[in-house]
């Protein structure tokens, strides 16, 4: 997973410029854009804490929600209804 310079900043609780002067190695993509892997991020800055009103339960932004995934979390939500 790569971030993208503010999504490294916030997963850092860390301001953007604070970031980017660190010594951290990340790539441009097609359109100028900088990531920086999570595992490269967190070598130099420990992640955020997480607040305790966070949801963990949600799945990532980044999950795959495919029709076989979602009749598959509909049919959970059911049993425990």
């Amino acid at each position: 997973m790569s971030y993208a310079l503010a999504e490294a900043a916030a997963a850092c609780g860390l301001d953007k410029s604070t970031v980017r002067k660190g010594r951290i190695s990340g790539t441009h993509d097609e359109l100028g854009v900088w990531h920086v892997e999570a595992s490269e991020l967190h070598r130099v800055f420990p992640p955020a804490a997480r607040p305790a009103t966070e949801d963990t339960t949600a799945a990532p932004r980044d999950a795959p929600a495919d029709a076989a995934t979602n009749a598959l979390v509909s049919e959970l939500r059911d049993r425990h209804r």
